[in-house]
């Protein structure tokens, strides 16, 4: 069964959607209720425009390239951006207090996908993978 390239296409997705989400609140084109915030540290949206741009933003485009190209933590890596991005769910849910019928549900299931997608990787996408470098003649195993 081919798990990387609808693992890599919602990391890419997630990745995309929030890099542009934390733009959009730090740049001021979103106009998010202030009374979201009563419960949380932040009296603007700054803070969270920057974490969204960077945790689920930057972290899953860093797990699909690291899929992309094989790194060897690259299986460690998806699996927890997916628990990253349900953990991101959970807190804002703990903290703003405010349930989105739609985001929440869906985002924290794509987490949860992801995460189980990462997980059936085959162990050639983690540690210790035998990957194929130019130029170099790779002996058959139990030669």
């Amino acid at each position: 069964m081919k798990i990387k390239a609808p693992l890599v296409a919602l990391q890419l997705l997630v990745g995309c959607f929030a890099v542009a989400g934390g733009w959009f609140m730090l740049a001021g084109a979103m106009q998010l209720q202030q009374d979201w915030l009563q419960h949380t540290p932040f009296t603007n949206w700054t803070v969270p425009g920057i974490a969204l741009l960077l945790l689920p933003g930057a972290g899953e485009l860093l797990a699909a390239t690291a899929v992309l190209v094989r790194w060897r933590y690259a299986r460690a890596v998806a699996i927890f951006s997916g628990l990253g991005l349900v953990a991101w769910i959970l807190v804002q849910l703990v903290w703003m207090q405010v349930f989105h019928p739609v985001m929440h549900p869906l985002v924290g299931a794509i987490g949860i996908i992801i995460s189980v997608l990462a997980f059936m990787l085959p162990r050639e996408a983690g540690v210790g993978s035998r990957r194929y470098t130019p130029g170099r003649v790779h002996p058959e195993p139990g030669s």
